[in-house]
């Protein structure tokens, strides 16, 4: 007898993680490929689409059947009920763009498209670091900052499904311009783009310009690792750098808590490696600017489920798919 599952696929900006994830919630298989953002709107889809059907494959010779739905997890704000993504942080070509009729097409199966950091916040609350809560703010740092809420135990998608978008919410009015064209926002500090632009700022270099050897990675990127590195050693540029991070953030979950008075805040993505340098400022903040009523009730957590929160939240999107209450 095969084993009940759904098909989970988490879009990034370089990399997909495609996996076969038990209707309990178990990663049954997982595989990965190149996300090929900068393509064509429809080549990007066929991509995506190619590499659920190679995991459909893999899935049917493993003897798992076929899975009982497909979700796919995609960055950027889009309408989660017609499943068009009206733009999308690293493919520019995604422009109201019908995703969900594309990948049906190429398929020929019904798929859920949902925004990748609500997935994840499905994903926490289904199997990670906020099982069995009700009331949670879910924020990942990562290239950016996205943002899923859950309340009252259902993910709050807003009116055409494009709630959540926690990374753009203002923190400095008059800071740097963001990718979404506002100025200040929560991104522009607690990613991994918005450090490396505080590096930038403080060594006075220009955007892009060669950072020093320290803080790049073997492909010549700016690296958040090799920066917590150095804050390990005690690099004044470095601490700095995450403690300016760290106020912003702190602004950010202040508001987020007086907002929707939350159980937990979770944290997540590759910055979230570095919240040991940012703690002291955020928490600073969050003291400072939160009801104490409200804030001495939540707890600030990291996520648990790591690379795997993504497919198994979309395999969860899946297998409960959004409706309009």
């Amino acid at each position: 007898m095969t084993r009940a599952w759904a098909a989970g696929l988490d879009m990034g900006g370089t990399n997909i993680r495609c996996a076969a994830v038990s209707a309990s919630g178990d990663v049954l298989l997982m595989e990965h490929g190149p996300s090929h953002a900068s393509r064509q709107a429809a080549a990007v889809a066929e991509n995506i689409a190619a590499q659920l059907t190679h995991l459909l494959d893999t899935a049917r010779r493993r003897g798992l059947g076929s899975p009982r739905a497909i979700g796919v997890a995609v960055p950027g704000p889009l309408n989660v009920y017609s499943g068009t993504v009206m733009q999308a942080p690293h493919v520019g070509a995604w422009r109201g763009y019908s995703l969900r009729r594309k990948l049906e097409a190429l398929i020929g199966r019904m798929v859920v498209v949902e925004n990748d950091a609500n997935a994840w916040a499905l994903g926490e609350c289904w199997r990670g670091a906020a099982r069995g809560r009700r009331d949670v703010v879910l924020l990942t740092l990562g290239t950016g900052v996205g943002g899923g809420l859950i309340v009252g135990g259902k993910l709050v998608h807003g009116r055409s499904g494009m709630a959540g978008e926690l990374g753009h919410v203002t923190v400095d009015p008059d800071g740097p311009r963001c990718d979404c064209g506002s100025n200040g926002c929560l991104e522009s500090y607690a990613s991994a783009s918005g450090l490396r632009g505080l590096v930038e700022q403080r060594l006075g270099l220009s955007p892009g310009a060669p950072l020093p050897a320290q803080i790049i990675d073997s492909g010549g990127n700016f690296s958040v690792r090799g920066l917590s590195a150095q804050a390990r050693r005690g690099d004044k540029l470095a601490l700095e750098a995450f403690a300016t991070a760290g106020y912003y953030l702190g602004i950010a979950i202040a508001s987020f808590l007086n907002i929707f008075n939350p159980e937990l805040v979770v944290i997540g993505g590759g910055v979230a490696g570095a919240i040991p340098y940012m703690r002291k400022t955020m928490m600073t903040q969050v003291r400072e600017r939160a009801f104490t009523a409200i804030a001495s009730q939540a707890k600030i957590v990291r996520a648990a489920l790591g690379p795997r929160g993504g497919v198994v939240g979309a395999a969860y999107a899946a297998l409960h798919p959004p409706t309009r209450s």
